[in-house]
Formats: structure tokens, sequence, C-alpha cells
């Protein structure tokens, strides 16, 4: 049944939800307009009116799952101000960490966002929408690199983006491995490995 008190952006994250249920329980080849319209007890129109069509969908799907970390890719920074006590490696540990699978909710969501990822390697149009959360985000974190070098407290024998790809590199190697293997990686383990690792990674 609609919902005629929602506003726009209350009914487009309501939607988002469902997806995100259905895809966490059954996969995103499961996500159709058709199921979706069958999860909400509604019939398709209110999806296909706010979406139009099941790659904005996933699109909408796929950004949600960065919205709970402070990577900026609605709007990247390009420069940063931040005080004289400040430590470039703790901020990118922290914000490392809000990206690994350390929560059941955080788990979900990257299983969502990595079958999205996957579903959109045969949907180029998709791949590349998907590939531009990534770029804001190397985008953010660069800035970040650059100015911890700038202060010394990070490596300049790599450049800003070996940097950046490696930082990622590591974090998704890390969280895939603990999504595939969480028996032999568990959530405890995870943190020690990414702490240690990251800052041997990024130290002078």
């Amino acid at each position: 049944m609609a919902r005629t008190d929602e506003t726009v952006e209350d009914r487009r994250a309501r939607l988002v939800a469902i997806a995100r249920d259905v895809i966490a329980e059954q996969g995103v080849a499961a996500c159709t307009f058709r199921t979706l319209a069958k999860a909400a007890g509604t019939s398709t129109r209110p999806f296909t009116h706010t979406f139009g069509t099941r790659d904005a969908l996933l699109r909408a799907v796929a950004l949600s799952t960065w919205d709970s970390n402070d990577l900026g890719v609605r709007s990247p920074i390009s420069e940063i101000g931040r005080p004289d006590y400040w430590s470039c490696i703790d901020e990118l540990t922290q914000m490392g960490e809000a990206w690994l699978p350390l929560s059941d909710e955080r788990t979900s969501g990257e299983r969502i966002y990595l079958e999205i990822v996957m579903y959109s390697l045969s949907h180029p149009e998709l791949s590349q929408e998907l590939l531009s959360f990534s770029y804001a985000a190397n985008a953010h974190i660069a800035v970040i690199i650059a100015e911890g070098q700038k202060r010394q407290q990070v490596r300049t024998d790599r450049t800003v983006q070996e940097l950046v790809m490696a930082f990622w590199s590591y974090s998704e190697g890390l969280a895939f491995s603990a999504l595939y293997e969480p028996q032999a990686l568990p959530r405890d383990m995870l943190v020690g490995l990414w702490r240690d690792g990251i800052r041997r990674l990024l130290q002078p």
C-alpha cells in the first residue's frame, strides 16, 4: 500500500532498504522489480517510478553501503584542515576500519556491495557508476595521504596514488578474506591485522 505521507527521499530510502533485504537474503539475481514488489506488498510501480531501471536501483543500493562511513563519495574533498596534533595514520586507520566487516550490519553491506560489483562486470554502464564511487573515495584518501606526506607522517618513497591503491588493496583483501573465511579470520584478528598492516604500509 502506498504511503501518502512519505517524502520522496523517505520513499526512496524505504525502497532501497527493501532491495537490500532481498539481495542479502536471495542474492542480486533475485532483485527484480517483481520480487521487490512482492516483498513490499505493492505493485512494481513505486520501484519503476522511483528508479526507472533495475541498474539505477542497484546503483542506489550500492551507494547506500558507502553512506555509513566518512569517505565522501557524494561530495569528495579537495583539501583538509587538521590541527598540529593530528595523526594521518590514525585517521586512515579509523576510516579503513569503518569499511571492514566488523559488525553484522557492515558484513551484510559488504556482501551486498560485492554482489552488485560482480553483477556490474557484465553491465558496463552500472560498472562505470560504481567506479565513480571508488574514484571519489580514492580522491578523498589521496588528499589525506598528501597532507600526511607534507607533514612527514607518511612515507614519501611512494606516490600518493600508489599509497591510495595499496590502502584499498589491503583493506579489500582483508574484507574479502573475512567474508569468505570468517572462521579463519574472525573479527578480532581482522582488527589487529588491519591496524598493524596499515601502519607498516604508511609509516616513513
